[in-house]
């Protein structure tokens, strides 16, 4: 079971079709589905609701050891479990119509399917002996269009797996499993960026992470915010194309140029552009060649934005924080050099609209969604008009494309 579509005709305007979060009526239901799928006691069903994540501002820098700033949003996933006797990993998913199955204790490896966040889910808490077995069934899967869906369904394999050992919640050990899977797991060369924002998210507060020190701030806001996501109806997932890890490296060669030109001995197997202090950069800046110029630039301003942004989001400054997305979205482009012609020709479209107070890619600008932050007022009008822009294309998108409305909500928890 997905989220549900509303009426996109019921204003009389032809509107993108919008997507509404699950009722509790819906996420009992998918416990009564659990519990005859598996012939298992409802009265030991556990659930759990991860959320997607947006981040506004931090784009590309979390790898970096950057700050980023995210929210949770009101779609995710919901997982239901219940305990078996056979040290199995059983995973169901309606979106994939088959069963995954994964020993504990066994080897893991990657298969290059959906199951492979349940098999490094395994592989990493094998080492910290967790010896139940689970059966899995999960719900509300949008696939890789830039909402960290990845992020969310293995942060719940892992909250599920903690929960059913009886070991109290531990965000900071969630964070760091999840990024061994991706990491060491899938080889994706990511930061904290998605895990810490579904974590540590609540409600109305922006969430404010810092990836080297690993601290959270959670900054109220001063008037409400209201986000669109809108999916263009193409993805990719990251560990298989978009230049991801390559652009990853081309940021710590990037640091260790700057390093060298510095004159500092390259001590690290690995440098940051968080390691090097932004008075450092901009005394050699100019003498940087043009690659990295670029990933220094898009990294040092980026982290301006995210400093500005939390400060507009404090004082519910929806008109400096939006522009501060779209000059977040420009560097990603010119600087950061990705987005697809999907996406750029979709942000540009929203750019220019009445109540977008700014725009920018959601996710890694290789996949499939855009985020605006909007007023609430104008949300009709804003969808009627991406029904347009849709519609005047010259090719259609392969999939159906949706858009929601989602303010800052609570993170990964129990339901």
């Amino acid at each position: 079971m997905g989220p549900a579509l509303a009426d996109c005709e019921s204003s009389g305007l032809m509107m993108l079709p919008q997507l509404q979060p699950l009722t509790r009526a819906q996420h009992q239901q998918l416990a009564l589905d659990h519990c005859a799928a598996f012939e298992a006691d409802l009265g030991v069903a556990q659930q759990l609701f991860s959320p997607y994540r947006i981040r506004p501002l931090g784009a590309h820098i979390d790898h970096q050891l950057g700050r980023v700033a995210s929210i949770a949003t009101n779609q995710g996933i919901t997982v239901t479990f219940t305990p078996n006797s056979d040290r199995r990993l059983r995973a169901q998913s309606a979106g994939f119509g088959s069963v995954a199955d994964v020993l504990i204790g066994a080897r893991q490896s990657a298969q290059g399917d959906w199951a492979d966040y349940l098999r490094g889910s395994a592989a990493v808490l094998d080492q910290t002996d967790f010896p139940a077995g689970l059966d899995i069934s999960v719900a509300g899967h949008l696939g890789e269009v830039g909402l960290s869906s990845s992020a969310a369904v293995t942060l719940a394999y892992l909250s599920a797996l903690q929960s059913a050992a009886g070991a109290p919640p531990d965000p900071a050990r969630l964070i760091q499993w999840s990024q061994q899977v991706e990491n060491e797991f899938l080889g994706l060369q990511s930061g904290a960026g998605d895990q810490s924002a579904i974590c540590y998210a609540t409600s109305g507060c922006l969430v404010d992470f810092d990836c080297r020190r690993e601290t959270v701030l959670r900054h109220p806001a001063g008037e409400a915010f209201h986000f669109l996501v809108v999916h263009s109806g193409h993805r990719l997932a990251l560990a298989s194309g978009g230049g991801f890890n390559e652009r990853v490296a081309e940021c710590h060669a990037a640091a260790k140029e700057i390093q060298g030109l510095l004159g500092r001995p390259k001590t690290q197997a690995a440098a940051y552009l968080g390691d090097v202090d932004s008075a450092d950069y901009e005394a050699i800046a100019g003498q940087l060649s043009l690659v990295s110029r670029r990933r220094a630039a898009h990294y040092f301003t980026e982290m301006a934005r995210v400093e500005a942004g939390c400060k507009a989001w404090i004082r519910g400054d929806a008109t400096g924080f939006g522009q501060l997305m779209s000059a977040s979205c420009e560097s990603s482009i010119v600087n950061y050099e990705t987005g697809t012609p999907a996406l750029i020709g979709l942000v540009k479209a929203l750019w220019p609209l009445q109540g977008v107070h700014g725009a920018r890619f959601s996710g890694a600008g290789s996949r499939g969604c855009v985020v605006a932050l909007v007023a609430a007022d104008a949300v009709p009008e804003i969808l009627s008009a991406l029904a347009r822009y849709f519609t005047g294309l010259e090719a259609a998108p392969p999939e159906p494309c949706w858009a929601f409305v989602t303010e800052a909500s609570a993170g990964l928890r129990a339901l």
